[in-house]
């Protein structure tokens, strides 16, 4: 009998964990609480019901959004939303009150995963563009989210901030010394159409992030991301040099400055920037580190060519010492080769404090945790190598054959398709700099897609 027993009761064990099993696999309900693999097919069910509008439709999105088992599949069903926005005016907002809701306290344990958080922040800009009061439900929904959260963690602060300057056009720092500005904000938008009504506002403080290569940084880890093709070896014409020289004071330039000397120029003044305490730009205010920024900021140096090498050999922190040696060791790249956008795209992202081993970076664990907050992505040319390139037999856009390599990847829609796929969820700000003759429709479509911002430093280059 009791053999029996215990055989019933191992048949019931196995049935039940079969019927688990499948469970999991009808809907996103039961999927396990870290299963970010199923993020991006959640990510496109999702998408789907909300361009498709329907009463049934809308209710299931609804449910996905409200999902409090996993953080992936919430955060999934946010960026569908905020997609879908972008796709279809109109298809994402009527959302706005279930997104709100996901800043409360309520969803708190989904924010332990600072991915689900970013992506909320992201998504609440988009909605919220353009509506005034829509707007001041976000802010009353992030003031309520920094009270509960106690929120210190720079990237997130950054975020936010970047947020409410889209939607309300404040430049003002969000930390817990600043809510009283931000709650004066709400209190006197109901008085805008009588100024006399509203009260006196209180003095705002200046954000910490500092300017690098004209762009504040978003977060404490940024990739600089430098071409050393062969290209960037060519004097810049005289006239354009001195214009440079005007419009950039502050990078110390050579005489026949070539485009890799000004990148090494402003790579060793970005550098600068990050050290402890480091000064103004005098437009500008931005340190290291301040009380309200517990974290160090780090930077990792990638550069590219044909092959791609990150010389930093991983992560280094922003101290005194670092920076004083790399903003030396900027000296020694030196130019070779094609230029290879594809490869060094997906290196920037691979990297975390685990190396650049990573084969999804998307959403893989390490990547997610300790990669890149800011990609600073710096190129004079056009792309003409990719990691899937065997050959250079291809014509470039000037029609001079053999100059470009026959991957897929050398294309700007794959590009662009590839950085898409990559930031889906990582949400990484993607700045970039053009010098001379590049492919300023791409580096605007990386800039754009990110949320980042796009310098063209045009000149001519006298080619030998």
């Amino acid at each position: 009998m009791y053999k029996l027993t215990l055989l019933l009761a191992v048949v019931m064990l196995v049935l039940g964990s079969s019927v688990v099993t499948e469970a999991g696999v009808r809907g996103p309900q039961r999927i396990a609480k870290d299963d970010r693999n199923k993020a991006f097919e959640e990510f496109e069910r999702v998408l789907e019901l909300v361009k498709s509008g329907t009463e049934d439709d809308t209710a299931e999105v609804k449910d996905a959004l409200s999902n409090k088992k996993s953080p992936f599949l919430a955060m999934a069903a946010v960026e569908a939303v905020r997609q879908g926005e972008l796709d279809k005016s109109g298809s994402g907002v009527v959302f706005l009150p279930e997104v709100l809701a996901l800043m409360g306290e309520g969803f708190d344990k989904l924010h332990e995963e600072e991915i689900f958080t970013v992506n909320v922040l992201a998504c609440l800009g988009v909605l919220a563009d353009g509506d005034k009061e829509a707007t001041t439900q976000v802010v009353t929904a992030l003031l309520d989210w920094q009270k509960w959260s106690e929120n210190s963690v720079v990237r997130l602060r950054h975020m936010a901030e970047r947020v409410l300057l889209d939607l309300t056009k404040e430049d003002c720092a969000f930390n817990a010394d600043t809510l009283v500005f931000w709650e004066w904000w709400v209190r006197n938008q109901n008085t805008a159409q009588d100024p006399n009504a509203a009260d006196k506002p209180p003095e705002k403080k200046s954000k910490t992030a500092p300017v690098i290569f004209k762009e504040p940084m978003v977060g404490t880890r940024v990739v600089f991301v430098i071409d050393v093709s062969d290209s960037m070896k060519w004097p810049i014409e005289d006239d354009d040099l001195k214009a440079i020289r005007k419009k950039a004071p502050q990078l110390k330039l050579p005489d026949g400055a070539s485009p890799m000397d000004v990148a090494k120029a402003e790579l060793v003044y970005s550098i600068n920037k990050l050290r402890p305490d480091a000064p103004t730009d005098g437009k500008k205010k931005g340190t290291r580190r301040v009380k309200d920024d517990p974290e160090a900021r780090t930077f990792a140096i990638l550069t590219y060519s044909s092959e791609i090498e990150v010389v930093t050999k991983g992560w280094v922190e922003a101290t005194d010492k670092n920076c004083d040696a790399w903003m030396t060791k900027v000296d020694e790249f030196e130019t070779q080769n094609l230029t290879n956008i594809d490869g060094a795209l997906r290196l920037a992202f691979k990297l975390s404090d685990k190396g650049v081993d990573s084969d999804e970076p998307a959403l893989d664990k390490e990547c997610v945790l300790s990669g890149a907050h800011t990609i600073v992505f710096l190129t004079d040319g056009y792309p003409t190598w990719s990691n899937d390139s065997e050959n250079q037999n291809q014509p470039d856009r000037w029609k001079r054959e053999n100059q470009v390599g026959d991957g897929e990847y050398v294309k700007a829609e794959k590009l662009i398709e590839l950085l898409l796929h990559l930031n889906r969820f990582r949400k990484v700000v993607v700045n970039t700099v053009g010098i001379g003759n590049h492919d300023k429709d791409l580096m605007k479509a990386f800039a754009k897609h990110t949320g980042g911002g796009y310098t063209d430093w045009f000149c001519k280059v006298i080619y030998k």
